[in-house]
C-alpha cells in the first residue's frame, strides 16, 4: 500500500497531495522516519529509492522442485599442467585470442583435458566461435560434457546417443544431436529430420537444413527437393544451394545443360584469340524455383546478368574443361575482353567452392590475391603441398609482383606454413627492408598474423639475419619485435604443454 501511495503522490503531484512515508514498524519503517517530510519533492525521491531497493532485495527465491541431475564422472584423462593453465587463462583474458585454437590442439595431442574452472569461459567462447568447436570438443573432458546439458547456449558441445532429444529437446540440443548424426551416421540424421520437417518452426528450418552439407550424397536429394518448394526464400535457397553440389542431382543437370546452351567456345581464328560468348538467360519460374532468384541489393550485377552468374555457379567448374578442352586458365583468358566476364567469374568462383576443384582454385587465386575473403576460400581448396608450391614460385619469381602477391596472398590465407615457406618468406621481408623501403603498412601488420603460421620451432632462426643496420630500421623494428615475440610465445606455450605430457 505505501509502495501504491508513493506512485499515485508522484502522478498527482506533490502540490496537491504530500507523499506518504510510513514503512511499518519494520527496519523500513525506522529508515523512512527519518526523511524530511517538510521537503517533500526530495522525500518522495528518497522514499521510492528506498522502497523501490527494499523491494528488489526482499523478493524470496523461487524453488526449483526439478530433482538434482546426477553429479559429473571423474574424468580419466588428467588436466594440462599450471603453466600450460597459465597461459590460457591469458589467451581467455584477450592476450593473443587467436592462439587459442593452436593451444586447445596441442592439448588433444598430448592426451590432456581443460582445467574445470576454465571451462565455463571456453564454452561460452566455442557457442560464438564455430570454428573453435574442432578443436575444443575432444579436450572438454567429462565435466565440459555434462555442464553443456545445463546450458542450451552450450548445447553444441552435448554427446549424446539419446534420440529422444529429437522430440523433447530444446531447438539447440536437437539442431547438436543431428550434426552429431549427420557426422556418424548421415542418412539417419536426415530420416529424423524428414519425419519432422513439417512440424519445424520456420526460423529454425534453415539452420537444420544447412546440417545436410555435413555427410552430403544423394541419398538426400528427395527431401531437398521437397523443401525447394519452401514458403520461406531463404530455407529454399539452402536447400538450392545443396543440390548444387551433388552433380547427378536433377536442378544440377539441368542448370548444367542450361549453361551449356548459353556459354559458346570460339576459338581462335587467324591472328585472333580464343574467345567466350554469352547468352543472358530470361526468368522462368522453373529457374526461380532452382534457387536461381532476383539479385540481392547489394549485387552489382543487373538481373539477366545476376541469372547468368548463379547459373554458372551451379555447374560442376570441371564441365567446361571437358567440354571445351581447354585448361582452367585458357577458360579464363577466353573470357577476358567478353562482356560479360564478371558474372562468369562470380560463377566460377562459386562453383569452385562449392565442388572443391583445386585446378580451378589455382587458375582463379591470381584474379583474386587480395580479395580478403575470396582469397581465403580459394587457398582453403588448395591441398598444403600444392598451396606452398604455387606461393614459392611466386616468391621465386624474378619480378618483385609476384613475390608481393605472395605476401599479399600470405596475409590472408590461415594455414600452417613448411619451414621452406617461412624461410622464402621472411627473407622477402628481409630483402624489403635492406632495400630502405618504407614498411607498407599492411605488411607490418601482417607480420604479427605469419608468426601464427611459422613452425614455432623456426623461432631462434627467424630472430636472426634482421638488417639492422638499414636506414628504415627503425620504422620495422617494432613490427619485427611483435612477430618475434609472438612466435616465441608459441613456442612457450608448446614446450609447457609437452612438459605437462
Amino acid at each position: 500500500m505505501a509502495w501504491r501511495e508513493l506512485v499515485t503522490c508522484a502522478l498527482l503531484g506533490t502540490e496537491r497531495q504530500a507523499p506518504s512515508i510510513s514503512g511499518g514498524e519494520g527496519a523500513l519503517g525506522r529508515i523512512l522516519g527519518r526523511l524530511d517530510e517538510d521537503d517533500r519533492e526530495g522525500a518522495l525521491l528518497r522514499a521510492a529509492g528506498g522502497m523501490a531497493l527494499w523491494r528488489r532485495a526482499g523478493w524470496q527465491l523461487a524453488t526449483d522442485r526439478q530433482p538434482l541431475s546426477p553429479p559429473c564422472e571423474s574424468d580419466a584423462a588428467p588436466d594440462c599442467g599450471p603453466l600450460a593453465r597459465q597461459h590460457l587463462t591469458l589467451l581467455l583474458q584477450g592476450h593473443d585470442p587467436e592462439l587459442l585454437p593452436e593451444w586447445l590442439a596441442a592439448l588433444g595431442a598430448v592426451g590432456r583435458r581443460v582445467p574445470e574452472e576454465c571451462l565455463p569461459a571456453l564454452l561460452d567462447a566455442g557457442a560464438k566461435q564455430t570454428a573453435l568447436r574442432p578443436a575444443l570438443l575432444p579436450v572438454l573432458g567429462r565435466r565440459g560434457r555434462w555442464l553443456a546439458r545445463h546450458n542450451p547456449a552450450w548445447s553444441y558441445a552435448v554427446e549424446t546417443t539419446d534420440e529422444t532429444i529429437w522430440q523433447t529437446g530444446h531447438f539447440e540440443e536437437r539442431l547438436a544431436l543431428l550434426r552429431q548424426l549427420r557426422a556418424t551416421r548421415p542418412d539417419h540424421g536426415r530420416e529424423l529430420l524428414a519425419a519432422t520437417w513439417s512440424e519445424e518452426l520456420v526460423r529454425h528450418r534453415r539452420e537444420f537444413i544447412q546440417t545436410l552439407i555435413t555427410g552430403l550424397n544423394p541419398s538426400d536429394e528427395p527431401l531437398l527437393e521437397t523443401v525447394l518448394d519452401d514458403r520461406n526464400g531463404e530455407v529454399a535457397r539452402a536447400a538450392a544451394d545443396l543440390l548444387a553440389r551433388l552433380p547427378q542431382s536433377r536442378l544440377s543437370r539441368e542448370l548444367t545443360a542450361r549453361a551449356l546452351r548459353l556459354l559458346r567456345f570460339r576459338p581462335a581464328g587467324l591472328l585472333k584469340r580464343d574467345r567466350l560468348e554469352a547468352d543472358l538467360p530470361e526468368g522462368e519460374p522453373a529457374l526461380r524455383r532452382d534457387g536461381i532468384t532476383d539479385p540481392p541489393s547489394f549485387a552489382k550485377l543487373g538481373e539477366k546478368a545476376w541469372r547468368l552468374s548463379q547459373i554458372v555457379a551451379a555447374t560442376p567448374p570441371a564441365t567446361w574443361c571437358r567440354e571445351w578442352r581447354r585448361t582452367p586458365a585458357e577458360i579464363l583468358a577466353a573470357s577476358r575482353d567478353g562482356e560479360w566476364r564478371q558474372a562468369l567469374l562470380d560463377g566460377w568462383v562459386l562453383a569452385t567452392h562449392r565442388h572443391r576443384d583445386a585446378d580451378w582454385a589455382e587458375a582463379l587465386l591470381p584474379l583474386h590475391p587480395d580479395h580478403a575473403t575470396l582469397t581465403a576460400a580459394l587457398a582453403d581448396i588448395l591441398p598444403p603441398a600444392r598451396f606452398e608450391a604455387y606461393l614459392l614460385a611466386l616468391l621465386r619469381e624474378s619480378s618483385g609482383g609476384g613475390r608481393a602477391s605472395a605476401l599479399v596472398v600470405l596475409s590472408h590465407v590461415e594455414r600452417p606454413w613448411s619451414v621452406e615457406l617461412g624461410q622464402a618468406v621472411l627473407e622477402q621481408v628481409r630483402q624489403r627492408i635492406r632495400q630502405d623501403k618504407q614498411p607498407d603498412w599492411w605488411l607490418a601488420s601482417a607480420l604479427r598474423g605469419f608468426a601464427r603460421w611459422l613452425p614455432p620451432e623456426f623461432s631462434e632462426e627467424a630472430a636472426a639475419g634482421w638488417p639492422t643496420e638499414s636506414k628504415q630500421w627503425p620504422q620495422w623494428e617494432n613490427a619485427v619485435n611483435e612477430f618475434l615475440d609472438r612466435l616465441r610465445l608459441r613456442r612457450v606455450m608448446r614446450d609447457a604443454m609437452a612438459e605437462s605430457e
